[in-house]
């Protein structure tokens, strides 16, 4: 399982964190959907998912909650904020940088091949 290391510790469940462990691959329609709920539910809306960072540290949240059940968003949500801006872009590159670039290698594809 991937560790993203913390460069300022978080208190979590009483304990000090300096990692946390994600999961991005194995995460489910569900995962995602329910990270979106709880972003709608602190009072934000997702505009255009691909360049929302603060969404992204939801989905984020999602991938470490994937591991460890017991960590909330709101644990999450209290790294320095220069992590998660390498949380921010983690998540975009596993999500919507992969998946655009696949989609323009197929658009390539299906033209060559008409």
């Amino acid at each position: 399982m991937p560790k993203f290391q913390l460069s300022k510790p978080i208190n979590i469940n009483g304990e000090t964190v300096t990692e946390l462990s994600y999961n991005l691959e194995d995460m489910t329609a569900q995962d995602k959907a329910n990270a979106t709920k709880a972003y709608k539910k602190a009072g934000n809306m997702v505009m255009v998912q691909e360049l929302d960072s603060d969404y992204h540290l939801y989905l984020f949240s999602a991938a470490v909650k994937k591991v460890d059940s017991s960590i909330e968003a709101e644990d999450v949500l209290r790294m320095s904020a220069r992590d998660s801006v390498k949380a921010e872009a983690l998540v975009r590159d596993f999500f919507f940088i992969i998946s655009e670039e696949s989609s323009a290698m197929n658009t390539s594809q299906d033209a060559l091949l008409n």
